[in-house]
C-alpha cells in the first residue's frame, strides 16, 4: 500500500465523522501522560472565541508507552469535536537522530494536512502536546489563519535573553539572509496554516530528508519560496518539556544546520536573487521580557572552541578558507576577558559549511559535526556581548548578527558558484 494509502486510511474515520470544519486543532503527542489533558482542554476552551465556527480537535500519538492516549480519550471522552487518529510511523523514524519530541513528526504533519483537506478547514492549527498552553495561546495561532488572511502564523516565544541561541545566531540569522523574510522563530510545535499553504505542501514531495530533519524548516522555505503571507504571533512564555534522553547540542545542531543546507541546495536560484531583508507582522499581546539575570559561565565554551581548534583545525581547512583558519587561531589565543568572535566571521564561516556540505568534501554529517566548537564559540561571545544589557540591548545584538549575515551574502555567493576561488 503506497504511504497516502496508509494516510487516508487512518485520517479517513475522523473525517468521514465529521464532514467538514472551518478549524483543526492538531496535538501530536509521545509520551506526554502529565500535560496531554490540560492542552486538550485548553484547546475546547479556545474554540469558545470563535463560536460561530465548526471545528475538530484532533490527537494523535506517535506510539506512547505511558498512558497519554487514555488520558487524552478521557479528558475529551464525549465531545462532538473530538477525534483520536493515528499516523504512519516507520522504522526510520525510531532508528534517525532527531531533535523531535515526537517520533515521524513529518509524517504525523502531512497526516494532519489531508485531514485539513478533506475537511474543507478555514485554519489549521497545530500545538505540541509536551507543555501546558493557555486557551488564548491557542486561539491566537488561528486567529491570523482564519480572520487576518495569513498563510504562515509562527511563534514568537518570549523567554531568558540566552534562551535559543541556537536559533538567534544560526537559524533566523541564515533563513533571513537567503529569502529575506525576519521570520524569528522558524521552528517550534507551535504553528498556524492556512488552506493555501496546505494544498501547496501537500503537492510537494515529503519523502526527502530535509523533512524529516525538521518539517518546520521545511514549510517554513515552502511558504517563502511561494510569497506566502507570513505572521509572527506574540505568545510568551512556553513552559519546557521534560523529557528524558535529550539530544546533545552537537546532534541538534547538525541536524538544524544541515535542514538548512539541503534546503539552500533546492532553492539556490532562488535566494541568490534575493537582497536584503523585510520584517514581517506581529501579532498578538506583547510580553513583559524577563528581567532576571542570568549566570552563564562561558568558560567551558571558549574551552570547547580551543580544544576544537586544536584537533579539528585539518578538517576545518577542507571547508575553510586558509585566511578564515589563521583568524580561528588568533582568537583561539585570545584571553577569556577578551574573547570576541566576529559576526563577520561566524556569518561566512556558516556559509563555507554550506558550500562545503554541498560539495560533499567529506561525510555530510561529520563535517556538521564539527561545526559545533565554533558555535561555542559564538555563543560565549554573544553571552559576553549581552552581560548587562536590557531587551533593546539583546534584540540590537541579534540585529547585529542578522546585518552580517547579509552583508557577508555577496561571499557566499560567489563561494556558492567558484567554491575554489577562496581555497589554495
Amino acid at each position: 500500500m503506497a504511504e497516502v494509502d496508509v494516510i487516508v486510511e487512518r485520517a479517513e474515520p475522523a473525517i468521514r465523522e465529521q464532514g467538514t470544519a472551518d478549524i483543526l486543532i492538531a496535538v501530536p503527542t509521545f509520551n506526554n501522560e502529565n500535560t496531554i489533558g490540560a492542552v486538550l482542554n485548553a484547546a475546547r476552551t479556545a474554540l469558545l472565541q470563535f463560536p460561530q465556527r465548526k471545528a475538530l480537535i484532533a490527537h494523535l500519538d506517535g506510539g506512547s508507552t505511558d498512558s497519554t492516549v487514555q488520558r487524552a480519550k478521557d479528558s475529551l471522552q464525549g465531545a462532538a469535536c473530538f477525534a483520536q487518529v493515528s499516523y504512519p510511523v516507520y522504522p526510520i523514524h525510531r532508528l534517525e537522530v532527531s531533535h523531535h519530541s515526537v517520533p515521524g513528526k513529518d509524517s504525523a504533519y502531512r497526516t494532519i494536512f489531508f485531514m485539513a483537506q478533506e475537511l474543507d478547514v478555514r485554519a489549521c492549527c497545530i500545538v505540541g502536546g509536551d507543555a501546558v498552553l493557555t486557551p488564548d495561546w491557542i486561539a491566537s495561532l488561528v486567529q491570523p489563519i482564519l480572520e487576518l488572511g495569513f498563510d504562515l502564523a509562527a511563534p514568537s516565544y518570549q523567554g531568558p535573553k540566552y534562551d535559543g541561541l541556537l536559533v538567534k545566531t544560526a537559524l533566523y540569522p541564515l533563513l533571513r539572509a537567503l529569502f529575506g523574510k525576519g521570520l524569528k522563530q522558524p521552528i517550534g510545535s507551535d504553528f498556524g496554516y492556512s488552506p493555501r499553504l496546505i494544498r501547496h505542501c501537500l503537492q510537494e514531495s515529503w519523502n526527502n530528508e530535509a523533512a524529516r530533519r525538521d518539517v518546520d524548516l521545511w514549510i517554513d522555505v515552502q511558504a517563502v519560496q511561494n510569497d506566502m503571507k507570513l505572521c509572527q504571533v506574540y505568545l510568551g512564555f512556553r513552559p519546557r518539556s521534560v523529557k528524558e534522553g535529550g539530544q546533545d547540542v552537537s546532534s541538534i545542531l547538525s541536524n538544524l544546520v544541515g535542514a538548512v543546507y539541503l534546503e539552500m541546495e533546492r532553492t539556490a536560484e532562488l535566494w541568490q536573487r534575493v537582497r536584503g531583508s523585510n520584517p514581517i507582522p506581529s501579532v498578538g499581546l506583547r510580553f513583559d521580557p524577563e528581567t532576571d539575570e542570568q549566570v552563564i559561565d562561558v568558560k567551558p565554551m571558549i574551552q570547547a572552541f580551543r580544544i576544537g581548534f586544536a584537533h579539528l583545525q585539518d578538517i576545518w581547512a577542507l571547508a575553510l578558507p586558509p585566511a578564515t583558519v589563521l583568524e580561528l587561531k588568533r582568537l583561539s589565543r585570545q584571553p577569556e576577558d577578551q574573547f570576541r568572535f566576529p559576526a563577520e566571521l561566524w556569518a561566512r564561516i556558516v556559509y563555507d559549511f554550506a558550500v562545503a556540505h554541498r560539495l560533499r568534501l567529506i561525510g555530510r554529517d561529520h563535517l556538521l559535526r564539527t561545526l559545533t566548537p565554533l558555535y561555542m564559540g559564538c555563543i560565549a561571545s554573544v553571552i559576553l556581548n549581552m552581560l548587562g544589557s536590557n531587551n533593546s540591548q539583546n534584540e540590537d545584538e541579534i540585529e547585529r548578527i542578522c546585518l552580517a549575515y547579509e552583508a557577508q551574502k555577496p561571499y557566499l555567493i560567489s563561494r556558492w558558484r567558484w567554491p575554489d576561488r577562496f581555497m589554495p
